[in-house]
């Protein structure tokens, strides 16, 4: 069964620093997703597209930073191609599973694997995963705000809502 990935969908970053942790959330997301909801691990595939321009880190001055910082308009959007689902334990009409997959951007691809939960029914796919990610692989520094750094490490949270054509 194909999906295709639009309104709902987000992907949400956390980074820590010493003073004052900052929440970062993108809301332009795309791309498709194949899976057989009989057997979601059996040739899933997925191709998730994120416009890194369309952000929200609470204010202007946040906003600006995260835009100059990430360098947005040169590198406009993250890719994640999804390579396997496994460990898919189902629970009623949900499963948790691990996707393992790769992320593309900055010029850069990066390993990446997130635990999640989704459930398919009515021709709708709703998913969450979680995973953290060293900015540093994707060639990105750390931002800093005013005197403290943000870590190099950022929890992200990705909620994908798609609906069968």
């Amino acid at each position: 069964m194909r999906f295709a990935i639009g309104s709902g969908s987000k992907v949400v970053v956390s980074a820590r620093s010493s003073i004052h942790d900052t929440r970062t959330v993108w809301d332009a997301v795309g791309g498709t997703i194949e899976l057989d909801p009989a057997d979601p691990a059996a040739g899933a595939r997925a191709e998730i597209t994120v416009d890194m321009r369309r952000h929200d880190a609470g204010d202007f001055l946040r906003n600006r930073k995260v835009k100059k910082d990430l360098e947005v308009d040169r590198y406009p959007e993250a890719r994640f191609r999804l390579e396997a689902l496994d460990e898919v334990v189902r629970e009623g009409g949900t499963f948790r599973a691990r996707a393992r997959g790769v992320l593309e951007w900055h010029g850069r691809t990066v390993a990446v694997e997130a635990q999640g939960e989704a459930e398919i029914g009515g021709g709708a796919l709703r998913a969450t995963g979680r995973f953290e990610l060293d900015v540093r692989t994707l060639g990105v520094e750390p931002p800093r705000f005013f005197v403290f750094k943000v870590e190099e490490v950022v929890a992200i949270e990705v909620t994908i809502a798609a609906r069968a054509p």
